[in-house]
């Protein structure tokens, strides 16, 4: 019987992993891979982000689908909160990554981006913990650029952290992105220093637009300094038409939210683009 995936990574892994890699994931269905740390079930969802102008997908967004015995969700907020407290995290932070690696894999094209959130305690670890996730990917015959590193507003006021994280993600090849951004106007000054490839407007700003038109005659200002700073806009949290009209109105390029697609499981998105292959080919 042939090895699997798993087993394959685990051996290549083996002294980075420090423990038996498969007793924490599981392939459920071909290529379909579930997790289990710690009395959690973990999951992989991943939400789509398109253009503006023809609805083309560059790229998900892998998030987390934790519970308690696959019958209780519980936050993913919650669930790294605990583990943080109990010890663990950076091992625990590396399956979910791998968890959503290994799902995304099934169903990507080849020119798809996968964009990862990091957790802020493990910027401070990213020398040791980025090798791994960079041999990672490596692993799986992924172009590390490829993959974007997804970091919060929040992260911006941890400067010489920051500043050290970003300098070794760029190093092994990955994008940056950051997320949430508008919560706190005064980092739109520090664009200019970090240069992410992406900068994910908060949804707040977007919320805040629909009922205040100031808001939404600066949205567009926001997107233009953003732009000169060498970033793509990403205007995520787009829950209704009136949201997604602002947002096309904004000048942003890309766009994620409800309106457009829920987050999904790797199946369904596997499903759907063999679907779309399909028609495709009979169109011909």
């Amino acid at each position: 019987m042939s090895q699997s995936v798993i087993e394959v990574l685990n051996e290549k892994m083996q002294d980075a992993f420090l423990d038996d890699f498969t007793q924490y994931l599981k392939e459920d269905k071909p290529s379909r891979y579930s997790g289990l740390f710690r009395g959690f079930a973990l999951d992989s969802v991943f939400q789509p982000i398109t253009t503006g102008s023809d609805q083309q997908t560059i790229g998900y967004e892998a998030l987390l689908r934790p519970s308690i015995g696959r019958a209780l969700p519980v936050e993913p907020k919650f669930v790294f909160r605990y583990i943080e407290e109990a010890g663990g995290l950076v091992l625990f932070d590396r399956i979910c990554r791998t968890l959503h690696l290994l799902n995304f894999l099934a169903f990507k094209q080849e020119q798809d981006l996968l964009f990862i959130n990091v957790h802020p305690a493990l910027l401070s670890q990213v020398d040791a913990h980025g090798k791994v996730f960079e041999a990672i990917v490596h692993a799986h015959s992924v172009p590390v650029d490829r993959v974007v590193i997804e970091l919060e507003e929040s992260f911006l006021e941890h400067q010489q952290t920051l500043d050290k994280a970003l300098r070794n993600f760029r190093d092994r090849g990955f994008k940056i992105a950051i997320s949430d951004f508008g919560r706190e106007l005064t980092y739109v000054k520090r664009l200019w220093k970090i240069t992410p490839d992406f900068v994910k407007l908060h949804g707040d700003l977007l919320r805040e637009a629909v009922v205040n038109e100031k808001v939404m005659k600066v949205l567009p200002k926001i997107v233009d300094l953003i732009h000169q700073a060498g970033g793509e806009v990403v205007v995520q949290g787009i829950e209704s038409a009136r949201q997604l009209a602002i947002a096309e109105h904004s000048g942003a390029r890309f766009r994620q939210g409800f309106a457009l697609s829920k987050p999904e499981p790797a199946g369904y998105w596997l499903e759907r683009l063999g679907d779309a292959n399909l028609r495709r080919y009979a169109a011909r």
